[in-house]
C-alpha cells in the first residue's frame, strides 16, 4: 500500500471562451440496460453530457437489434416452412414440369435456406453490436428477397397453362408459404412486403395470362388479401416494436443513476462481475478505482441538497470523462461515492486515470464562482489479475480499504494496492 497527496497535480487548461460551471439542469440518463448488450451501450455512451437526442437514436438501435433477434431467434421455424412447401411443391408437380427444373430450383432453396438458418442461428447466441445492427437489417433483408424471388422464379417456371387444378396447386402453395410468414416477417419493419412483392406479382401475372375467369377471379383476390395480410403485418410490428421500446426503456432507468445520469450500482455489479469473468479467461489485470468526496456532508447541511446534488452531477461528469475507453465503465455506487472499472490496465495507467479525474476536478474548481470552493476526492484503487478461486467482493474490498487508507491520511489523497486475484 502507499499513500501521495493529489494536490500536486497541475490543472488542465481551460480552452479559450470556455467557463465550466456546475451542471444545474437535470442530466438525460444514460443507456443502461440489464444484460451484456446494454452493457455495452451504457459504457459506450457515458462521454456523453447532452444526451436527449442520442439517446432517442440509440433506443431505435437497441430495438432494431432486439426486432432482428427474434427473427434470427426462429430461423429454424423459417427453414422447416421453406422445407415442408417446397417438398409438397415438388411432389405435386414432379410429373407435370421438367423435373432438371424442378431438382435444381429445390436443390437452390433448400442449400439457402439451410445456409440462413446456420447464420441466423450464429446471431442469435451474441448480442449484436451497435456497429452490426445496420450491415445486419440490410443482410435480413437481401436474404428475405432472396428467398422471395426463389418463390417467384417458381411461380414462372413450374406454373401449367391451362391446366387448372396443377396451377391452382401451385398458388395454393405460393399463398401459403406467404401468409404463414406474416407473424415472423412482421417484427422487421419491411421484411414482409420485401418477400411477398416477388412472389405476388410474378403468380398474379401468370393466373391472368390463363384466361380462365377462376383464374382471373383468384389473381385479382390474391392483392386484396395480401393488402390486408400487410396492414396487420403493420399491426403486429407497431404492437411488437412499443414493447420491446417500453421494456428497454424499463430496463435503462432499472440500471441508471436518475441524479447523475451515470449507471448505478446494480450496473456497476453486473458490470464488474461479467469483467472478471472475462479476465479469468484472458489472464489480464482488471483494475477497481472507488473514489468519494471530501466532506460532503458539510455541503450539503451548509448549503443544501441543492448544491449536493449538482456537486454529484458534476463529478460524474468528471468519471464519465475518465472512462472513455471502450473497456471501462464509470458508475456512482453511493451517496456520494463513485467507481470507475478498468480492464487490462497496469498502475501506471490507472494513475493516469486518477490524475485526469483530479484534473478536471481543479479545471472546474477554478471556474466555479459561488461562495464555497468545490471540494476534493480521495480515491483508492486495487489492480488484481483475476481467477477462479478469487471474487469480485474481494476486489471491492481491497479497493474500498485503499480508499479508507486515503481518506485516514488526510483530503484530497489516493491509496493503492496490487493483489493477486486468488483471494
Amino acid at each position: 500500500m502507499y499513500s501521495v497527496p493529489l494536490w500536486a497535480a497541475t490543472p488542465w487548461g481551460a480552452h479559450e471562451g470556455t467557463r465550466l460551471t456546475l451542471d444545474w439542469h437535470e442530466a438525460q440518463p444514460v443507456f443502461g440496460l440489464r444484460d451484456r448488450r446494454s452493457m455495452r451501450f451504457a459504457r459506450n455512451n457515458q462521454d456523453r453530457p447532452e444526451r436527449e437526442m442520442d439517446s432517442e437514436a440509440e433506443l431505435q438501435l437497441l430495438a432494431r437489434a432486439e426486432h432482428l433477434r427474434v427473427i434470427f431467434k426462429h430461423s429454424l421455424i423459417v427453414l422447416l416452412a421453406n422445407l415442408s412447401a417446397s417438398a409438397a411443391l415438388a411432389a405435386g408437380l414432379w410429373s407435370v414440369v421438367p423435373k432438371h427444373q424442378l431438382s435444381g430450383w429445390l436443390a437452390i432453396l433448400v442449400l439457402f435456406n439451410f445456409a440462413r438458418w446456420l447464420k441466423g442461428r450464429q446471431l442469435a447466441r451474441h448480442p449484436l453490436e451497435p456497429t452490426e445492427v445496420r450491415r445486419q437489417d440490410a443482410l435480413l433483408l437481401y436474404g428475405t428477397l432472396t428467398s422471395g424471388l426463389l418463390w417467384g422464379i417458381a411461380a414462372v417456371l413450374f406454373y401449367v397453362p391451362g391446366q387448372p387444378a396443377y396451377s391452382m396447386f401451385l398458388a395454393l402453395i405460393l399463398v401459403a408459404i406467404t401468409a404463414a410468414s406474416t407473424v415472423l416477417l412482421s417484427f422487421h419493419r419491411h421484411a414482409y412486403p420485401v418477400f411477398c412483392t416477388p412472389v405476388i406479382i410474378p403468380l398474379g401475372l401468370q393466373l391472368i395470362a390463363d384466361q380462365g375467369s377462376s383464374h382471373t377471379v383468384v389473381a385479382l383476390v390474391i392483392p386484396l388479401y395480401y393488402s390486408l395480410l400487410f396492414i396487420l403485418s403493420r399491426q403486429i410490428y407497431q404492437f411488437s416494436h412499443e414493447a420491446i421500446v417500453t421494456s428497454l426503456i424499463r430496463e435503462r432507468h432499472a440500471l441508471v443513476d436518475h441524479l447523475t445520469a451515470i449507471p448505478n450500482r446494480r450496473a456497476f455489479e453486473e458490470f464488474l462481475e461479467k469483467e472478471w469473468i472475462r479476465g479469468v479467461r484472458s489472464h489480464r489485470p482488471l483494475t477497481l478505482i472507488v473514489s468519494d468526496i471530501d466532506d460532503f456532508k458539510t455541503y450539503n447541511d451548509r448549503y443544501g441538497h441543492a448544491v449536493g446534488d449538482a456537486i454529484l452531477r458534476s463529478v460524474a461528469s468528471l468519471f464519465r470523462e475518465a472512462a472513455h475507453r471502450r473497456t471501462d465503465f464509470a458508475a456512482r455506487i453511493g451517496g456520494d461515492e463513485f467507481a470507475v472499472i478498468v480492464p487490462e490496465t497496469d498502475r501506471s495507467g490507472v494513475s493516469c486515470i486518477i490524475r485526469s479525474i483530479e484534473k478536471s476536478r481543479e479545471r472546474l474548481a477554478q471556474s466555479t464562482f459561488e461562495p464555497w470552493s468545490f471540494p476534493s476526492l480521495s480515491f483508492g484503487f486495487c489492480t488484481v489479475t483475476p481467477s477462479d478461486s478469487g471474487s469480485v467482493f474481494e476486489l471491492f474490498e481491497a479497493a474500498d480499504a485503499a480508499l479508507y487508507e486515503a481518506k485516514a491520511a488526510g483530503r484530497n489523497r489516493t491509496a493503492g494496492c496490487t493483489a493477486r486475484g486468488d483471494g
